[in-house]
């Protein structure tokens, strides 16, 4: 029996080692799903990823466990480097990465939660009405809001942390967060402009889920770099 139990968890074992950027390289994977629907639901509208997590979708089980196990693995390495910041950090620099740090671990909490309530059809089709009486728009809302809100947080607190450092490190390395910041708030912005306006944002929303992976790929170095320069 107890061979058995060995057996089973040694799966999950090999993925809680992995290195913490390829985690997050397969949390990215997972969070990009939209290429699938063109081959898995071809007449869904991309305009928005969760129209393919909607209820009664074709493989909408697909796009929600994709999502679910991204948050699970965003969470693992988020955890991992909260221990790294209380192992190797001083306590000028331990509030601001800490605050990295979680805001990456509430995007990876409300990216599964909001992929566990999906909404229950696809916005812009007919029998689609979009308003707050609508409790799976509002709740699913909700959720999709805060998973960018604590991305939002991560990259500022890891911009600001490098942009004090600049005074002890004669760099430019805060630049890249910030420009990352900057490309990713336009292209979050102007996918809400085309969603607020009924206009296709299939365009503009890949090009954002595709800087969030980015940053969440980037998240472990940029801990290790703060940690490094202090």
């Amino acid at each position: 029996m107890n061979a058995k139990i060995k057996i089973m968890r040694r799966p999950l074992f090999k993925v809680l080692k992995m290195n913490s950027t390829v985690l997050m390289v397969f949390a990215g994977i997972f969070y990009s799903s939209w290429p699938l629907g063109y081959w898995l639901n071809p007449q869904a509208d991309r305009g928005l990823a969760s129209d393919l997590e909607a209820l009664h979708q074709p493989y909408n089980w697909v796009f929600i466990s994709m999502d679910i196990v991204c948050g699970i693995l965003v969470g693992i390495v988020s955890g991992r480097l909260f221990m790294i910041t209380r192992r190797g950090t001083n306590r000028k620099n331990l509030p601001g990465l800490r605050i990295a740090v979680l805001g990456a671990g509430g995007f990876g909490l409300f990216t599964a939660v909001d992929a566990l309530l999906p909404l229950n059809c696809i916005q812009g089709s007919p029998q689609c009405v979009v308003s707050l009486n609508n409790s799976y728009f509002v709740i699913h809302g909700i959720f999709s809001i805060g998973s960018i809100a604590g991305l939002t947080i991560s990259i500022v607190a890891i911009w600001l942390l490098l942009l004090l450092r600049e005074r002890a490190v004669i760099s430019l390395v805060h630049f890249t967060p910030a420009i990352f910041l900057l490309v990713w708030l336009s292209f979050g912005t102007l996918t809400l402009y085309l969603i607020l306006h009924n206009r296709s944002s299939a365009l503009a929303q890949h090009f954002f889920i595709g800087f969030c992976c980015l940053w969440l790929i980037a998240l472990p170095y940029f801990v290790r770099l703060v940690i490094r320069l202090q």
